[in-house]
């Protein structure tokens, strides 16, 4: 019996329990008992005594971890209704280094007072000072501010499905936000962090601050992030290029990481000649350090964890349990903070661990041995590629253990999917074990600036060469597709799925049918996706400045119309929002792109759509001028044989047999003033279905008054103007 394991089973599923299930909490708790009472008595177990530990174990972590996670809860709920919006006075001390934005400095604080509140408060913050150009200020860790600032409460989704800021803070323990001026930030104190966070903070900041001297900028950045965990520099371009060739895990310290520098440090007590226990204390307190240093992220945590766990096995003359260490290194992360099970370096960690634990050697023994022939090559030349060949081969497993758990946990998270993983991780982890090796050199010898220049003459290629890999893997054909979000039960059947398939002994029928019978519920929304359901779907998606909306048709037609956007920052509202948004809704085509006009607060979400997913038609009214955002257009709809549907007052466009767009607006000749807002595309979106009323919708674009006055001339002496719902101008208000 693994307890530790049971304990973690027990516990995920309280977090899960309080988080999605809250209301039938209780009666689950409640309910368990009885369940195994009624068990216990009917089913014949042969060791009662062990299923009542095993029970009595899961059940407790149960309630321990979902009680842990009401109370969590519970205080972020009382600190959001009880300051928000409100102005607070606080006192706070700074946790974390300046973040520059494009208009303000993010920093995290710890909120210790609360004026008005006679009770010591113990939360985090994220604090966002404007920057201005006759105010400055630089704050620095451990310093004592005193603010009076609006109190936010953090964005939930905005979209069903969308991104979950809220969520994303509480994995990180922030509560909420607060934006202030300069002036208005006192620094009352300085140096009131401990002294051990203070001194962990300056040995990483000296740290990242030598490396970016030494360096260029790419390659200081990539290895900050490979050594340290500090990736805040590190461009969003790189980012991207690691993620789209599969590799995005390097950046990411991981048990990868964490084994280089054991076999590092072990190799350099090993010369030291320390007796062998005396050695692993050692190793021990550094990996406790090196937590510390990296920031006490899930995956940095978890490697290190075990890592100390099977080193105090080795120094207690015990023997080592891999299933029992995971569980243990996740119990400690959960009971520290809960909500660390939605992070998705979390998930992406222990995924990709239990994968390659559980799945590596049932892969292995699939396989038949490599047969090389014997007479091609001399005994020395065989031997070499033999062991060439056996290293790929291991390489090739293990990667492909770890992907059989986290592909979907990417599919859910990034609806990604690659097909190149195997090659960009063959080419990219021996240079990512030469990159640590070196770079661990090379830090250690920051200490000695001629001789830290020196590695870096050897260093810096070596990383570059990193990043190269990473961009060629990125332009592979198949290195990263995109795929609908799959829901909750079809992760959970897919697991189940693997799970038959890899505990299978002996071939039993039953098994079988099983096998199949799951891969059909996992394809099942695909195949009903095509199945008229006769239901018209109008959706609102929230995109910030602008407008958007979707409309699905009985017969499944796509209807998108406008996607918002901003002339100003770098907020891609067309990758961020609009396609997961699509994406969640297994939509992977449109059929009608609808263009009211080529502001970039109506258009620019619409680019993006474009250039990432399959669209048949694009409708647009004729330019009075052609702007930055038509010019594009034209390109993007040229590369990817979009049909361009040029449209004006009379003109119909039939959807499909129950739907059709009339339009409405603009006529040949068009308004000069305020051109692009005045000859907004106005079409009357009509649903006739054939045992209910007709139902139709208005929109309207941009148009203000001036076209607003030429619609009515056009069609007072008929209905077309009247709808049952009208989508407003938003220039109207």
């Amino acid at each position: 019996m693994r307890p530790f394991c049971i304990a973690t089973i027990g516990g995920i599923l309280g977090i899960i329990m309080e988080l999605y299930f809250k209301s039938i909490a209780l009666f689950v708790i409640l309910i368990l008992p009885i369940l195994f009472i009624l068990l216990f008595f009917i089913h014949p177990f042969k060791e009662k005594r062990k299923a009542i530990k095993i029970f009595a174990i899961f059940l407790i972590s149960f309630i321990l971890f979902e009680s842990y996670t009401t109370l969590q809860e519970n205080n972020f709920a009382q600190i959001n209704e009880k300051y928000a919006q409100e102005e607070i006075e606080i006192q706070a001390i700074v946790i974390s280094d300046k973040t520059e934005k494009e208009y303000k400095d993010v920093y995290h604080i710890q909120v210790i007072k609360v004026e008005g509140q006679e009770k010591k408060q113990n939360f985090k913050m994220i604090l966002n000072v404007k920057r201005q150009k006759e105010q400055k200020i630089s704050l620095e860790y451990g310093d004592l501010i005193y603010f009076k600032g609006i109190y936010e409460k953090p964005s939930e989704a905005r979209n069903e499905g969308g991104f979950d800021y809220s969520q994303y803070l509480k994995t990180k323990k922030i509560i909420g936000i607060t934006t202030v001026k300069a002036e208005e930030i006192k620094v009352v104190g300085k140096n009131n962090a401990s002294m051990m966070a203070r001194a962990i903070h300056d040995i990483r900041k000296n740290i990242v601050e030598r490396v970016r001297g030494i360096l260029p900028e790419d390659t200081a950045n990539l290895c900050t992030g490979l050594l340290v965990g500090e990736k805040t520099e590190l461009s969003e371009d790189i980012q991207e290029t690691f993620q789209k060739s599969s590799l995005s895990h390097m950046l990411a310290i991981s048990g990868a990481h964490v084994s280089y520098i054991l076999l590092g440090i072990t190799t350099f007590i090993q010369k030291l000649k320390l007796h062998k226990r005396w050695g692993k204390a050692i190793l021990i307190l550094f990996f406790i350090f090196f937590m510390a240093l990296t920031g006490f992220t899930p995956s940095v945590t978890r490697s290190c964890i075990m890592v100390i766990l099977q080193l105090l096995a080795s120094i207690l003359f015990r023997k080592p349990d891999t299933y029992q260490n995971l569980a243990i290194s996740s119990f400690i992360i959960l009971l520290i903070n809960p909500y660390t099970l939605l992070d998705i370096g979390f998930q992406l960690s222990f995924g990709g661990t239990i994968g390659i634990v559980i799945f590596s050697k049932k892969l292995q023994s699939m396989k038949e041995e490599d047969k090389i022939n014997k007479e091609k090559f001399t005994d020395k030349r065989r031997a070499l590629v033999e062991k060439a060949l056996h290293k790929v081969k291991e390489m090739c497993i293990v990667t492909l253990a770890a992907n059989l758990v986290i592909i979907p946990i990417m599919m859910y998270h990034f609806n990604t999917i690659s097909f190149t993983f195997f090659i960009s991780n063959l080419l990219a982890s021996p240079i990512l074990g030469i990159c640590l090796i070196i770079g661990m050199i090379f830090i250690i010898s920051l200490f000695i600036l001629p001789l830290a220049k020196l590695i870096s003459l050897f260093l810096a290629p070596i990383l570059q060469l990193l990043i190269w890999i990473a961009e060629i893997s990125s332009r592979l054909p198949f290195s990263q597709m995109l795929v609908p979000t799959p829901k909750i039960w079809q992760l959970i059947l897919y697991y189940v799925f693997l799970a038959l398939i890899f505990s299978r002994k002996t071939k039993f029928q039953y098994k079988n049918i099983i096998e199949v019978i799951l891969v059909f519920f996992m394809i099942s929304p695909l195949i009903l996706q095509i199945i008229p359901d006769n239901k018209l779907t109008i959706s609102f998606i929230d995109v910030g400045q602008g407008d958007s909306m979707l409309i699905q048709t009985p017969s499944h037609k796509t209807i998108l119309i406008d996607g918002g956007g901003s002339e100003t920052g770098s907020f891609d509202v067309g990758e961020k929002t609009l396609i997961p948004y699509l994406l969640d809704k297994r939509i992977m085509s449109i059929d009608y792109m609808i263009f009211s006009h080529f502001d970039s607060d109506h258009c620019q979400g619409l680019l993006s759509v474009m250039e990432k997913l399959k669209v048949k038609n694009a409708v647009i009214s004729k330019q009075g001028e052609k702007s930055n955002n038509y010019i594009q257009f034209l390109k993007i709809a040229k590369t990817r044989k979009v049909k361009v549907i040029s449209v004006q007052a009379g003109d119909r466009i039939n959807l499909d047999k129950k739907c059709y767009l009339s339009i409405l607006f603009p006529k040949q000749e068009l308004i000069k003033e305020n051109v692009l807002n005045n000859n907004s595309l106005v079409a009357k979106f009509i649903y006739q279905p054939k045992q209910a009323k007709e139902f139709s919708l208005l929109l309207t674009g941009d148009i203000e008054k001036i076209a607003e006055k030429q619609l009515i001339q056009m069609y007072q002496d008929t209905n077309e103007l009247q709808a049952n719902i009208l989508k407003v101008a938003h220039h109207r208000f």
